[in-house]
Protein backbone atom coordinates (compact mmCIF):
# COMPACT_ATOMS: atom_id res chain seq x y z
CA UNK A 1 0.00 0.00 0.00
CA UNK A 2 1.22 3.57 -1.11
CA UNK A 3 2.04 6.28 1.65
CA UNK A 4 0.03 8.74 1.34
CA UNK A 5 1.89 11.82 0.77
CA UNK A 6 -0.38 14.36 2.71
CA UNK A 7 2.69 16.62 3.10
CA UNK A 8 2.54 17.32 -0.69
CA UNK A 9 -0.33 20.61 0.35
CA UNK A 10 -0.32 23.78 -1.93
CA UNK A 11 0.88 26.19 -0.19
CA UNK A 12 1.02 29.32 -2.38
CA UNK A 13 -3.09 29.11 -2.97
CA UNK A 14 -3.84 27.89 0.79
CA UNK A 15 -5.34 24.89 -0.32
CA UNK A 16 -5.15 22.15 1.85
CA UNK A 17 -5.98 18.43 1.50
CA UNK A 18 -8.24 16.94 3.80
CA UNK A 19 -7.93 13.75 4.87
CA UNK A 20 -11.01 11.01 5.26
CA UNK A 21 -9.43 9.64 8.56
CA UNK A 22 -11.56 6.13 7.66
CA UNK A 23 -10.17 6.16 4.18
CA UNK A 24 -13.34 4.74 2.88
CA UNK A 25 -13.50 1.86 5.34
CA UNK A 26 -15.98 0.78 7.61
CA UNK A 27 -14.34 1.30 11.14
CA UNK A 28 -15.58 2.01 14.46
CA UNK A 29 -12.78 3.94 15.91
CA UNK A 30 -9.65 5.71 14.43
CA UNK A 31 -6.43 5.99 16.63
CA UNK A 32 -3.56 8.17 15.31
CA UNK A 33 0.06 7.96 15.83
CA UNK A 34 1.71 10.76 15.09
CA UNK A 35 5.09 10.65 14.82
CA UNK A 36 4.95 6.81 14.81
CA UNK A 37 8.65 5.93 14.32
CA UNK A 38 9.51 2.77 12.89
CA UNK A 39 5.42 1.93 13.38
CA UNK A 40 5.68 -1.13 16.32
CA UNK A 41 2.89 0.56 17.87
CA UNK A 42 0.85 1.13 15.01
CA UNK A 43 1.23 -2.57 13.58
CA UNK A 44 0.88 -3.74 17.18
CA UNK A 45 -2.76 -1.41 17.99
CA UNK A 46 -3.71 -2.41 14.42
CA UNK A 47 -3.61 -6.17 14.82
CA UNK A 48 -4.93 -6.20 18.20
CA UNK A 49 -8.37 -3.97 17.33
CA UNK A 50 -9.55 -5.22 13.57
CA UNK A 51 -12.28 -2.46 14.27
CA UNK A 52 -9.93 0.17 14.86
CA UNK A 53 -8.35 1.84 11.44
CA UNK A 54 -4.80 2.92 13.13
CA UNK A 55 -3.07 5.94 11.24
CA UNK A 56 0.54 6.03 11.20
CA UNK A 57 2.00 9.98 10.96
CA UNK A 58 5.41 10.39 10.13
CA UNK A 59 7.76 12.88 7.92
CA UNK A 60 10.16 9.98 7.09
CA UNK A 61 8.96 8.36 4.16
CA UNK A 62 11.40 5.82 4.14
CA UNK A 63 10.11 4.65 8.21
CA UNK A 64 6.40 4.26 6.59
CA UNK A 65 7.33 2.38 3.84
CA UNK A 66 9.13 -0.08 5.91
CA UNK A 67 5.76 0.08 8.04
CA UNK A 68 3.70 -0.30 4.88
CA UNK A 69 5.47 -3.80 3.97
CA UNK A 70 5.42 -4.92 7.95
CA UNK A 71 1.78 -4.27 7.43
CA UNK A 72 1.45 -6.06 4.11
CA UNK A 73 3.85 -9.43 5.73
CA UNK A 74 1.49 -9.60 9.07
CA UNK A 75 -1.86 -9.35 6.30
CA UNK A 76 -2.92 -6.17 8.92
CA UNK A 77 -5.22 -3.89 6.76
CA UNK A 78 -6.69 -1.30 8.89
CA UNK A 79 -3.41 0.61 8.92
CA UNK A 80 -3.07 3.47 7.09
CA UNK A 81 0.45 5.58 6.99
CA UNK A 82 0.39 9.62 6.27
CA UNK A 83 3.81 11.33 5.26
CA UNK A 84 3.06 14.77 7.06
CA UNK A 85 4.03 17.69 9.25
CA UNK A 86 2.57 17.56 12.38
CA UNK A 87 1.35 20.69 12.74
CA UNK A 88 -0.64 20.65 9.23
CA UNK A 89 -2.32 17.02 10.10
CA UNK A 90 -3.55 18.78 13.07
CA UNK A 91 -4.53 22.27 12.42
CA UNK A 92 -5.81 21.86 8.49
CA UNK A 93 -6.20 18.44 7.09
CA UNK A 94 -8.12 15.98 9.17
CA UNK A 95 -11.62 16.77 9.90
CA UNK A 96 -13.06 18.01 13.42
CA UNK A 97 -14.16 15.32 15.61
CA UNK A 98 -12.71 12.34 14.05
CA UNK A 99 -10.11 10.70 16.28
CA UNK A 100 -10.97 8.25 19.24
CA UNK A 101 -7.48 8.46 20.51
CA UNK A 102 -4.07 9.97 19.57
CA UNK A 103 -0.57 8.99 20.71
CA UNK A 104 2.75 11.19 20.72
CA UNK A 105 4.86 8.28 22.13
CA UNK A 106 8.31 9.56 23.02
CA UNK A 107 8.65 12.85 20.70
CA UNK A 108 12.21 14.12 19.81
CA UNK A 109 13.36 16.33 23.54
CA UNK A 110 15.20 19.11 21.84
CA UNK A 111 17.01 18.92 24.96
CA UNK A 112 19.02 21.85 24.42
CA UNK A 113 17.58 25.40 25.83
CA UNK A 114 18.08 27.12 22.64
CA UNK A 115 16.48 24.26 20.58
CA UNK A 116 13.12 24.12 22.95
CA UNK A 117 11.07 26.19 20.82
CA UNK A 118 10.93 23.16 18.40
CA UNK A 119 8.99 20.88 20.78
CA UNK A 120 5.65 19.32 19.49
CA UNK A 121 4.07 19.40 22.64
CA UNK A 122 3.00 22.66 23.55
CA UNK A 123 -0.38 23.89 24.77
CA UNK A 124 -1.12 25.51 21.40
CA UNK A 125 -0.65 22.09 19.73
CA UNK A 126 -2.15 20.09 22.73
CA UNK A 127 -5.13 23.08 22.04
CA UNK A 128 -5.21 22.22 18.22
CA UNK A 129 -5.49 18.63 19.06
CA UNK A 130 -8.68 19.10 20.68
CA UNK A 131 -10.27 20.31 17.54
CA UNK A 132 -9.35 17.07 15.84
CA UNK A 133 -10.23 14.42 18.84
CA UNK A 134 -14.00 13.90 20.19
CA UNK A 135 -15.85 14.23 23.05
CA UNK A 136 -13.93 11.41 25.62
CA UNK A 137 -11.43 10.74 22.98
CA UNK A 138 -8.12 9.91 24.70
CA UNK A 139 -5.02 11.82 24.13
CA UNK A 140 -1.60 9.68 25.42
CA UNK A 141 1.42 11.54 25.50
CA UNK A 142 5.11 9.45 26.52
CA UNK A 143 8.99 10.80 27.24
CA UNK A 144 12.27 9.37 28.61
CA UNK A 145 13.24 12.58 29.16
CA UNK A 146 12.31 14.01 32.87
CA UNK A 147 12.65 17.64 32.37
CA UNK A 148 10.43 17.07 29.05
CA UNK A 149 7.53 15.63 31.54
CA UNK A 150 7.70 18.48 33.20
CA UNK A 151 7.30 20.34 29.95
CA UNK A 152 4.13 18.45 29.13
CA UNK A 153 2.74 18.65 32.50
CA UNK A 154 3.04 22.41 32.53
CA UNK A 155 1.88 22.22 28.67
CA UNK A 156 -1.56 20.76 29.83
CA UNK A 157 -1.82 21.90 32.74
CA UNK A 158 -3.47 25.45 31.67
CA UNK A 159 -5.70 23.20 29.08
CA UNK A 160 -9.13 22.62 31.42
CA UNK A 161 -10.46 20.31 28.68
CA UNK A 162 -8.24 17.26 29.03
CA UNK A 163 -8.97 15.31 32.18
CA UNK A 164 -6.20 13.00 33.66
CA UNK A 165 -7.67 9.62 32.98
CA UNK A 166 -5.19 6.54 33.18
CA UNK A 167 -7.56 4.14 32.41
CA UNK A 168 -7.26 5.36 28.71
CA UNK A 169 -4.19 3.18 27.75
CA UNK A 170 -5.09 -0.14 29.39
CA UNK A 171 -5.63 -1.91 26.06
CA UNK A 172 -2.09 -1.16 25.02
CA UNK A 173 -0.02 0.13 27.92
CA UNK A 174 2.09 -3.16 27.37
CA UNK A 175 3.06 -2.08 24.16
CA UNK A 176 6.70 -0.57 23.86
CA UNK A 177 7.79 1.59 20.68
CA UNK A 178 10.91 0.64 19.46
CA UNK A 179 12.55 3.87 21.04
CA UNK A 180 10.45 2.60 24.92
CA UNK A 181 12.51 -0.54 24.75
CA UNK A 182 15.43 0.72 23.89
CA UNK A 183 15.77 3.47 26.95
CA UNK A 184 14.42 0.71 28.88
CA UNK A 185 17.15 -1.64 28.01
CA UNK A 186 19.99 1.25 28.81
CA UNK A 187 18.00 1.84 32.40
CA UNK A 188 15.99 4.86 31.30
CA UNK A 189 12.34 4.86 32.09
CA UNK A 190 9.80 6.10 29.78
CA UNK A 191 6.51 7.93 31.72
CA UNK A 192 3.28 7.82 30.45
CA UNK A 193 0.49 9.93 30.86
CA UNK A 194 -3.23 10.20 29.84
CA UNK A 195 -6.07 12.32 29.76
CA UNK A 196 -9.82 12.02 28.50
CA UNK A 197 -10.96 14.57 26.77
CA UNK A 198 -14.26 16.68 27.81
CA UNK A 199 -15.80 19.46 25.04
Amino acid sequence: MPVKNAKETNFLSGKYEVIDPKFGGEYNRVELDLGCGKGGFSLEVAKRNPDTIVLAADIKASRLQKINNKAALMKISNLETIRVMAWDLIAYQLPNDCLDRVHILCPDPWPKFKHKGHRLVTSEFLGAVTRVLKNGGILHLSTDDRPYVAWMKEAISGLSQYIPFEEGIDDVKDIETEFERHYVEVGKGVVHMTFKLSK
